[in-house]
């Protein structure tokens, strides 16, 4: 296949990609209020078993508002194109990346993180972004120990992670007091969507709001499941 072959069937994909995607429904309140969502998900572009848009879908059927794809190590085609103009919920671009510490969620970013760097040099380069770090799931498998996050500056909020309950706390988050958390169910398919999620008090639906209501610990933990 030649390159001009190649380029004009990426254009038809990304045409029929962005037909799917309804922009003509009936828009969303945006203003000062709660909003649900979740800020750990991964699709097939890493260990993920859906595509970009069955994540986005099983969101929006669960009623979220806002939504992180984080695939392990990178940012796929169509986080990184489709998520930005996502009209069904507030997509957001993010990345688990796999520091040599532990894995840190970058959200909000807009270029993908190598993996094997230290943790605060994840960090450092996830705020030049512009983006918030998050560590994940902390003190279970291949995430932060606890003192490594307590002594990683400038972290925006750690992660309340089920992975890590144990006999004397429900989450990790209980082992670092004095942060701020979110609440994340590290969802690889549909049905992890609903084990745990955020409920964000926000001065509108977007980004920017987000990203100050997790570092003022605006968000609490919801049990979408609780819904049906």
């Amino acid at each position: 296949m030649s390159i001009a072959t190649a380029v004009v069937v990426l254009i038809v994909i990304i045409m029929l990609t962005l037909m799917r995607i309804d922009y003509f429904a009936e828009p969303r309140i945006t203003g000062e209020g709660y909003y649900i969502g979740n800020l750990h998900t991964h699709t097939y572009s890493s260990d993920g078993q859906m595509t970009y848009h069955q994540m986005i879908e099983a969101a929006k059927a669960l009623g979220f508002d806002f939504i992180a794809i984080t695939d392990h190590d990178t940012v796929s085609f169509a986080t990184r194109f489709l998520c930005p103009v996502e009209k069904r919920v507030l997509c957001i671009v993010g990345e688990e990346v796999s520091t040599k510490d532990g894995h840190v969620l970058a959200i909000g970013i807009t270029q993908t993180i190598p993996p094997a760097l230290s943790a605060e040099e994840t960090r450092r380069r996830i705020h030049e972004q512009g983006g918030i770090a998050i560590p994940a799931h902390p003190a279970a498998p291949l995430g932060l120990t606890i003192e490594k996050v307590e002594g990683l500056p400038a972290v925006d909020a750690v992660e309340c992670s089920p992975y890590t309950k144990g006999e004397n706390y429900d989450y990790s988050c209980e082992l670092l007091p004095g942060f701020s958390y979110v609440y994340n169910s590290d969802a690889h398919r549909k049905d992890g969507l609903d084990r745990i999620a955020n409920r964000c008090w926000l001065a509108n639906l977007s980004l920017e709001a987000l990203k100050e209501a997790v570092k003022a610990g605006n968000c609490t933990e919801f049990r979408p499941g609780d819904m049906r």
